[in-house]
């Protein structure tokens, strides 16, 4: 898949996880706004992974068609958070069952989390 990892989710650890899983890996320059990363990532065909949702879902809803947008929501229970892990394990689940191509998708990684 060819993901572009927003800066809210930007560690090395997630990066590591997702480039040994094969997955093409970007990120844009810090502070960047939103509109212009959703942009860069249209434009490079590239899935937006973020924790970010309420802007970036407002960009994909007035984009159409958009290359795809996986969605890390915060959690109210700090040991309930996803973990870089559980980030990349959700990714790979998401590939698993809907492919490389998530074009028009959006979709809450939360929920595709594997238990623990």
């Amino acid at each position: 898949m060819r993901i572009l990892v927003d800066e809210n989710l930007d560690s090395e650890d997630l990066m590591a996880r997702l480039r040994k899983a094969g997955h093409h890996i970007e990120t844009c320059p810090k502070a960047l706004d939103d509109a212009s990363i959703w942009r860069y990532a249209q434009d490079n065909a590239l899935v937006v992974l973020t924790a970010n949702p309420a802007d970036f879902e407002s960009l994909a809803s007035a984009t159409s068609p958009h290359h795809g947008l996986l969605l890390v929501y915060g959690e109210g229970v700090p040991r309930t958070q996803m973990r870089t892990a559980d980030i990349a394990g959700a990714v790979e689940f998401v590939r698993t069952i809907l492919g490389d191509q998530l074009d028009g998708q959006i979709l809450n990684l939360n929920s595709w989390r594997r238990a623990r």
